[in-house]
């Protein structure tokens, strides 16, 4: 068995002594340098990847090799649903300057619509379970689409000259709403969303017999293959270029003759899909559908964000991986305070580097 007080000490040694050969190296070193500034963002990712590595090394060597796969294992969906929507955030920040905080109610309430779906299904056909799911993805991604355009074209797209922290109470306001609407449009009838798949499939990883629940793997399967489909649109299609000329600049965008209100529109009709995709893949493991089903993946994909930057995509999927991971693995250590942890050590990151880990200052020119 593992030795928490071992652990804890250990892991704050690491810390500590990042912090004090930072502290002693800009010193004695980096303030004699001509370019301090980007001497000392190398010297950070250089420390952050050391301590990143040192972290993962003690948590091996505590937890056990076995114990430290299948955490892995375990967190794959978790993974999977928190990469969706991170993404989903990151699209809308891209080009509407201003976070979602609506992501998760969009996404559950077409969660809702796909559990009310396949109730339909299982009493008028005799589909499958995964066939049922399948369908019950489109319903919810479908639904999710539309809200997404709705929203664009008839809010936030009358609050063009509200600064960014106006629309993000305008999607604040709009969680509340969601949030109310869904009770009064399905009533208190209990809703399920049943697994792709309930088989269990056993693994051989680094000579560890592991298990990982089949329904993971589909849901491994479905993340890559939508987001390996976004990222190749982002980069060889005129939306992906429209994309990227709003989020570097809108102004600019529109008199190159970009139609900035159709690529809004899209980002914020993707996001939600993505969104819908990823509630009905999580809704399974968590009982019934309840207005609180994306509340965590909301909150850990802004996190994600902010640990990643904003200023990427790939940043922010980092954040994706890493979060859920350092979350299941130090829950051995403290069940209550793993999430405060995490939440912690992402603070002292973005404290020594506020772009977050891959971000990047933008100059824009004038």
């Amino acid at each position: 068995m593992f030795n928490e007080t071992k652990f804890w000490n250990t892991f704050i040694i690491i810390i500590a002594s990042l912090i004090v050969v930072y502290a002693i190296v800009d010193i004695f070193v980096l303030r004699k340098l001509p370019k301090r500034s980007k001497n000392q963002t190398t010297l950070i990712n250089g420390l952050l990847i050391l301590g990143f590595a040192s972290i993962m090394v003690l948590l091996i060597d505590s937890l056990g090799m076995f114990l430290f796969l299948q955490t892995i294992m375990d967190k794959v969906l978790g993974i999977c649903v928190l990469a969706l929507a991170t993404t989903g955030i990151v699209l809308i920040f891209k080009t509407s300057m201003t976070t979602n905080f609506a992501q998760g109610s969009m996404a559950t309430l077409g969660a809702f619509f796909a559990a009310r779906y396949i109730l339909y299904l299982t009493a008028t056909t005799t589909l499958t379970t995964i066939q049922k799911v399948f369908l019950a993805i489109l319903v919810s991604a479908l639904v999710a689409f539309i809200l997404g355009i709705l929203i664009d074209v008839f809010i936030i797209r009358k609050a063009k000259h509200v600064t960014s922290v106006g629309k993000q109470m305008i999607t604040m306001g709009l969680v509340l709403v969601i949030s109310g609407l869904i009770p009064v449009t399905f009533g208190g009838l209990p809703l399920e969303i049943p697994r792709l798949s309930y088989d269990i499939v056993p693994v051989t990883l680094f000579g560890q017999s592991l298990s990982i629940p089949q329904h993971s793997i589909y849901a491994l399967y479905l993340t890559v293959i939508v987001l390996v489909v976004l990222f190749a649109a982002l980069r060889f299609t005129k939306w992906g270029l429209g994309v990227r000329a709003t989020a570097s600049n809108e102004i600019v965008a529109k008199m190159m003759g970009v139609n900035t209100r159709i690529i809004t529109a899209m980002s914020w009709a993707i996001a939600g899909a993505l969104g819908g995709l990823a509630s009905v893949l999580a809704a399974p493991f968590g009982g019934q559908v309840t207005t609180g089903l994306m509340v965590s993946y909301q909150v850990n994909g802004f996190m994600a964000s902010i640990l990643g930057g904003f200023s990427s995509f790939g940043g922010p999927l980092v954040g994706a991986i890493l979060i859920p991971l350092l979350q299941g693995l130090l829950f051995y250590f403290s069940n209550l305070w793993q999430n405060a942890i995490v939440y912690l050590i992402i603070l002292l990151i973005v404290l020594a580097k506020p772009l977050g880990l891959f971000g990047k200052k933008i100059a824009k020119k004038v």
